[in-house]
This record gives structure tokens, sequence and C-alpha cells, in this order.
């Protein structure tokens, strides 16, 4: 609490990242658990461990994430003066750094982890859909905290939420559409044989460091891009109501 004296606004920024970061990693772990379930053979694993490892890694992503990206976030908007003069280019950077800060580790840890069970595979359209909602849910609950922080309270909170979702939908479904078609474009989407084939050519842990580190990059940069396009719709939203 000392340590927060004179910080309050940092201190209370760094909690909502934090939360931020478990919720929309929580849910998204949630939904592709519940998938996950219903695939063949998964009805006889140890599901009391596999939960209760789940729900720990979740937390420990989310913690992580939230702060990587959260951080980053903030800092884009402060050091520009404010969230009305921050600057695409400045918020997809942040978003890189944040996710390479906050995301690798845990992307480490679950394919290396996760990957080394014998379970059956998860499946790669339920691992996209869940990186994708966790994504969404966490640029939705963040964003109109970096509004906020700004010292701009015109806008309800429930249209903050309402402008935050809509923004995150566009940006990482967007970011989704350009995958697949690039998928389409090259006949090529990564298969449970292939991830195999290249984890037993360069090993499984170099496999991940390698995914973990695409992956954190290219969805940090998305989700600073939609954090950017919601602070500009909530600032003409703001400019047309004074």
């Amino acid at each position: 609490m000392q340590a927060c004296q004179g910080r309050s606004l940092d201190c209370v920024t760094i909690g909502r990242a934090v939360a931020a970061g478990m919720a929309a990693s929580l849910f998204g772990a949630g939904l592709a658990t519940f998938h996950y379930a219903g695939l063949p053979g998964t009805a006889a694993l140890d599901w009391g461990w596999l939960a209760l490892a789940i729900t720990g890694f979740a937390v420990f992503a989310g913690v992580l994430g939230g702060l990587g990206l959260g951080g980053a976030t903030a800092w884009a908007v402060r050091s520009a003066g404010g969230p009305r003069k921050v600057g695409a280019l400045r918020m997809v950077f942040a978003g890189v750094i944040g996710g390479l800060v906050g995301a690798i580790a845990p992307g480490i840890f679950g394919i290396a982890g996760f990957g080394s069970l014998e379970a059956p595979y998860a499946g790669t359209g339920n691992l996209v859909f869940c990186l994708l909602v966790t994504s969404t849910t966490f640029v939705s609950l963040w964003a109109p905290v970096l509004w906020h922080v700004g010292g701009h309270r015109r806008i309800a909170w429930a249209e903050h939420l309402g402008l935050s979702a809509l923004a995150a939908s566009l940006a990482i479904a967007s970011l989704g559409i350009l995958g697949a078609t690039l998928c389409a474009s090259l006949g090529f989407v990564p298969t449970f044989d292939w991830l195999v084939e290249v984890a037993m050519t360069i090993g499984l842990v170099p496999l991940a460091i390698v995914a973990s580190t695409v992956i954190a990059a290219t969805l940090g940069g998305a989700m600073g891009f939609a954090c950017w396009l919601y602070l500009s719709v909530a600032l003409v939203l703001e400019r047309r109501m004074r």
C-alpha cells in the first residue's frame, strides 16, 4: 500500500490491466475447454487435474498478458500526451512490445507443456478461436480504461464497453480473416501432423518459442490497433456530445 501512495492512479490502472487480462484469459480458455471436452477421446482424461492445470495456466497468462499489454499501451497513451493525441503506429508498436513481453512466456509454457501431454489434439481452429476471443475480450475491457485514465468521463461506461467491443471485434476479426485468406491462398493450414513433424525436426521447445513469438507479436499489434481504433471513435463521440 505504501508503494502506491501518491501514485494511486498507477496502481488502479495496473490492477485493472491485470483484471482485464485474467477475465479475458479465463473466458477464452473456458470456451476452448468446453469445445475440447466434446472431442473424441477426451472423456478418458483426468479432468480433475486437467481443469486445475488449465485454470492455473489461464490465470498465469492473464496476469502476464494484462501487465505486458496494459502497461505498454498505457505508456503509449501517456507518453503521447493522452488518448486524444496518441497515434496508430505508436499504439501498434506498443501492442507488439506488450505482446512480446507479456505473452511469450505463457505461450512457450502452453505449447510445450500441454503439447507434451498424452492427450488428443485440441484442434487448430479451436486454439485460434480461443486466441481471438481472448484478445477481443481483453481489448473490450481494457480500452475504456485507457480513455478514463486521460480524465475523460463524458461517455458512460456502458457506451465505452460497447464501443470497445465493436473496435476489438473489427480489428481482431480482420486479423482472423486475413490469416484465413492467406492460408487458403497458400493452400496450407497448420495441422496436428504438420506440427508433430516440425516438433520432431527442431524440437518442441524451439517450436514453442518461434510460435509464441509470432503469435504474441501479431496479436499484440492487432490489440494495440484495436485500442487506438476505440480511442478514435470515443473521441469523435465525445466531440459530438459537446
